[in-house]
């Protein structure tokens, strides 16, 4: 059973999950906290379309003044300070869109185009501007992914850079300077690499064997040994050579022996939406779990927009209190994804 104590420890679970939710008003943040029945949580991830509703509905951004009053609720009814996320890329990935009151921002792709430093400042500065004054304290962006396939799920939606990997590098790193400029977490994503998938893992896996190749790995090292990566978001994708069992959201060999080992990493590491079809469609919640955390993933992000469960962080408490319990996972892997997740929330200024 679990010692070292069981509240303390709970705690420590509740700070590796980012959860999304339904709501835009401070009394929907409110009510969000109450359903979690003392239950914490580590942080939320916020979209402005509901897409499991057809058309498509509002879900969590209407104004800037409606989602700072939002974010700040949350973090008021919060027992412990959230991590309050989006993915803020540009372009066709762009949450915080111009009809809602926002800035014009650029795809990652046309700033690819441009080429031009001065411009990729200015854009980068602008987003982590406009998400620090509207509360949010991370962004899922910048892609690392190299623009290898053209029709790629990544390339068509413009959220490719370039194919360059010391292009990729070099501009990559001023957006994640700005953004650690304004006390927002930029994660770079997807490691190892989704450039050249031809499949979207929305819908299943993306197998990327006979088309990966070790150029996707340099933007990540080099900014890694540029020490300016606090966060690497993983990718589901298959590579049967790097793991001939598991995509690499679940793959030790890729997220500890690769990244963590090999490749030096010492941030934060996150997961994909386990709710994406390359994991839901082939492995049970609890399975998913045990493999995330024997992997080495700190935060699982459950975006609960593909798919909507507002049990979903009962579940996931309850679901590694089992583990915990039989023994298939370690309170030494909590507490070391618990310490790396403070210490990310330190440097923000967040605790």
């Amino acid at each position: 059973m679990m010692n070292s104590t069981t509240s303390d420890i709970k705690t420590m679970i509740g700070q590796m999950i980012m959860v999304g939710l339904r709501g835009t008003s401070p009394d929907d943040a409110k009510y969000f906290f109450r359903s979690l029945n003392g239950l914490t949580i580590g942080g939320v991830i916020l979209y402005d379309q509901n897409v499991t509703t057809s058309p498509p509905s509002s879900h969590n951004i209407l104004s800037p003044e409606q989602v700072k009053d939002f974010n700040e609720a949350l973090q008021s009814f919060s027992p412990t300070p959230l991590l309050i996320g989006i993915d803020q890329e540009g372009g066709q990935v762009n949450r915080l869109k111009e009809k809602y009151g926002f800035p014009q921002s650029n795809s990652w792709a046309k700033l690819g185009l441009l080429n031009d430093i001065v411009e990729t400042q200015s854009c980068a500065t602008r987003t982590a501007s406009t998400l620090s004054k509207n509360g949010f304290n991370l962004n899922f962006a910048p892609i690392l992914d190299l623009s290898l396939n053209p029709d790629s799920f990544i390339a068509k939606k413009e959220r490719c850079f370039s194919n360059n990997p010391v292009s990729v590098s070099t501009h990559a790193e001023l957006f994640i300077l700005s953004h650690l400029a304004q006390n927002v977490v930029p994660v770079c994503k997807h490691f190892p690499g989704q450039g050249s998938a031809g499949r979207d893992t929305h819908v299943g896996i993306a197998d990327v064997t006979e088309t990966w190749s070790e150029t996707e790995l340099i933007p990540y090292q080099t900014l890694i040994d540029n020490d300016c990566i606090p966060a690497i978001m993983t990718s589901h994708i298959f590579h049967q050579q790097m793991d001939p069992e598991l995509p690499a959201t679940l793959s030790s060999k890729i997220l500890t022996n690769l990244l963590r080992k090999k490749m030096g990493f010492d941030g934060v590491i996150i997961s994909d939406d386990p709710q994406m079809g390359a994991i839901a469609n082939h492995y049970d919640l609890k399975t998913i779990i045990r493999l995330m955390i024997r992997a080495g993933v700190d935060i699982f992000c459950f975006g609960n927009n593909l798919a909507f469960d507002p049990d979903i962080v009962q579940k996931v408490h309850s679901t590694i209190v089992e583990l915990l319990n039989e023994g298939s996972i370690t309170i030494a892997q909590i507490k070391k994804s618990y310490k790396q997740i403070m210490n990310l929330k330190t440097m923000i200024g967040l605790v």
